[in-house]
């Protein structure tokens, strides 16, 4: 099998919140067929944790340093738009992860009047290699030292937690200026629109953690029983089961590259709708009108067109990676790509939506813009929820085509189980398979612009 290593280009950086269920799936899967409970459990809680609707932002520290009294001072009456406060009690010498892992970020809240140890340093290195988007330390009980007491201790803080915030507790004024800094840190470090990205992104990132811990951990099996039995048949059974591997993850950066091209195209198809449409709207002569009468339309016309090339665009890719697979696989039958594919948009039921966009698997509603927004905005918003069912629909294209992979791969491992009876070929499996998933993922997060 001749290896031939394509680049993934690069995609959107959003296009992350829609291939990580898949990744979420895939890791699960893996997990539990290999028999790795902690793994699988720790998947669930990511899983469900991508579902929460409100950002969760936990406060941990050690029972008695005001993690109740911070909370409620930040939030006041008024609350936090989005944003859920929760507490976690922590002792130092005790897990740190356990209080570092489901959240979206975590504020260390530490009392000015305690001691900085290598616990609390454990915690937050803790936080940071789990991917959390918001730390910072939060030194409470500040208002029990005098002024140069309090700059002492802040400055101390600060020289031991790197390029971590350092924030001052809040006060009991609503009008405290460090109560609306951490309100403000908590805002800035995730805003609102950015928020669904940034755990998409968290979640990967730990998925590829999950993975690279169970490739190593198995890694470590593995050099164990060379130990034990000889070397030479699972040697060449090794280098061949690489050769699936470098299939899996090529054929993944292939399908990245296609998303890459697809969201070119796509973003150039809307720069180039939004000055068509913004010519017609400079000569209509009434804007609100055509906005009324003319821009539904046309907003419908133009996303049958974007549809049409996306499918397009789709087939002739998976056909290309398709042809290319049965090159690597000379001696197995080759997968044949689907001719059609179901993306169409049509007239939605009610003159209250704009189209109805139709696939293999769903029907999705594009409602009228509204002329408070704008134009620019108009056009964004509709296209956005094509391009979301295009991602859809490309990755459930895909996933035949990595389906006769990992069938053929499994074809192959039952001949060698066969041939050898060799101990703990389970473990191999669950190394190529980790260790391909997590170099999908990093790709995908690396080449992200």
């Amino acid at each position: 099998m001749a290896a031939n290593h394509e680049g993934a280009g690069t995609i959107d950086s959003r296009e992350i919140i829609t291939l990580t269920p898949r990744w979420l799936r895939e890791v699960a899967m893996l997990a539990t067929e290999h028999g790795r409970g902690r793994t699988a459990a720790a998947i669930e809680r990511l899983a469900a944790g991508r579902e929460r609707q409100s950002w969760r932002v936990t406060v941990v520290g050690e029972p008695g340093v005001g993690k109740s009294t911070l909370v409620s001072r930040v939030l006041g009456r008024e609350g936090l738009p989005g944003v859920e406060l929760v507490e976690a009690h922590w002792q130092p010498g005790g897990p740190p992860l356990a209080a570092a892992t489901d959240t979206d970020g975590v504020l260390l809240a530490v009392p000015a009047t305690g001691v900085w140890g290598a616990a609390q340093s454990r915690l937050l290195e803790d936080a940071l290699a789990t991917h959390v988007t918001s730390v910072a330390v939060v030194v409470t009980m500040l208002d029990r030292l005098s002024a140069a007491e309090r700059g002492r201790v802040l400055t101390y803080i600060n020289a031991r937690v790197g390029r971590v915030v350092v924030l001052s507790g809040p006060g009991v004024a609503t009008e405290d200026p460090a109560r609306a800094a951490v309100r403000a840190f908590l805002s800035d470090s995730a805003p609102l629109p950015d928020r669904a990205e940034l755990r998409a992104r968290r979640i990967a990132a730990r998925l590829a953690d999950q993975c690279t811990a169970m490739a190593t951990s198995t890694g470590e099996t593995i050099a164990d029983a060379r130990r034990v039995h000889s070397g030479q048949s699972i040697d060449e059974r090794s280098s061949r089961a690489r050769t699936w591997e470098s299939l899996r993850v090529q054929l993944s950066d292939r399908q990245l590259a296609l998303i890459g091209r697809i969201g070119e195209h796509l973003r150039a198809d809307r720069a180039a709708v939004s000055a068509r449409l913004a010519s017609d709207l400079s000569r209509s002569g009434d804007g609100r009108a055509w906005w009324r009468a003319e821009l539904p339309g046309r907003l419908r016309a133009e996303l049958m067109d974007q549809a049409v090339r996306a499918e397009h665009l789709i087939l002739t890719g998976i056909a290309k990676d398709a042809d290319w697979l049965a090159g690597q696989l000379p001696d197995t039958p080759p997968w044949r790509p689907p001719r059609t594919l179901v993306l169409k948009v049509d007239q939605p039921p009610t003159p209250s939506d704009l189209a109805t966009i139709t696939t293999s698997t769903e029907s999705t509603l594009v409602p009228l813009p509204e002329l408070s927004g704008g134009l620019a905005k108009a056009v964004e918003g509709t296209t956005a929820v094509l391009i979301n069912q295009i991602w859809r629909l490309l990755a459930s294209a895909y996933e035949p085509l990595f389906t006769n992979l990992a069938q053929k791969q499994a074809a192959w491992q039952a001949e060698q189980d066969g041939a050898h009876d060799e101990p703990g070929i389970d473990w191999y499996t669950l190394a190529r398979a980790a260790t391909a998933l997590a170099g999908t993922i990093n790709a995908a997060l690396r080449n992200t612009h």
